[in-house]
């Protein structure tokens, strides 16, 4: 009896490692090509706007620090809310099915934020990947109407007319329900740009 023990826990054991290694090994070569990541999420700046990562002004932002998203972006399967048109899974905590980003904006002037130069590296046909940039999107948390898709050039998130505060900003990033394998292993890029009005 302790003779069968002794060799089914050898087994299971076995068994135990056997899969821990397939499955590193499926995650490491075969699901890292198929991620959808977004890559950079570069800044730009008027002159009379200055963006950091920090509320207390000492790091300036040239880039957005995305949050951690491991898996890649999957299509959001939350329900839309009528009014801001962001998926209820799309939050700024670690469970969001998108990234999101905080900067804090200092401004002497009204400016508005524009989303540019975008840009989405794939394998995949080049003219079925920009059909795919009407189901990336962009809003801004708290502010209604910016929640935009990247399927023109150029797309405007939103305007911000009263500078006399610091300006918390959070920005999100996912896909919508309707996105399709084109965007499998798609590396994305893009520039958020913030001008004077």
């Amino acid at each position: 009896m302790d003779k069968k023990s002794v060799s089914a826990t050898i087994l299971v054991l076995f068994l135990a490692l056997f899969f821990s290694v397939v499955g590193v090994c499926f995650s490491t070569f075969v699901y890292a090509k198929t991620r959808t990541l977004v890559e950079k999420v570069a800044i730009k700046t008027a002159s009379a706007v200055k963006v950091f990562n920090d509320k207390k002004k000492t790091k300036s932002a040239t880039q957005l620090k995305l949050s951690n998203m491991d898996v890649g972006l999957k299509p959001a399967t939350g329900e839309v809310d009528g009014e801001t048109k962001i998926p209820s899974t799309i939050t700024d905590e670690g469970t969001s099915e998108g990234y999101y980003s905080t900067v804090y904006v200092d401004a002497s002037a009204g400016f508005k934020v524009v989303v540019k130069d975008i840009n989405i590296d794939s394998k995949h046909d080049t003219l079925l990947v920009k059909e795919e940039r009407k189901n990336i999107f962009v809003a801004i948390k708290d502010v209604k109407g910016s929640a935009k898709s990247l399927e023109n050039d150029e797309v405007e998130l939103a305007q911000f007319s009263n500078t006399q505060e610091l300006d918390k900003i959070t920005f999100f990033v996912w896909l919508s329900s309707f996105a399709t394998d084109e965007l499998e292993g798609a590396k994305i890029s893009f520039t958020i740009e913030f001008v004077l009005i």
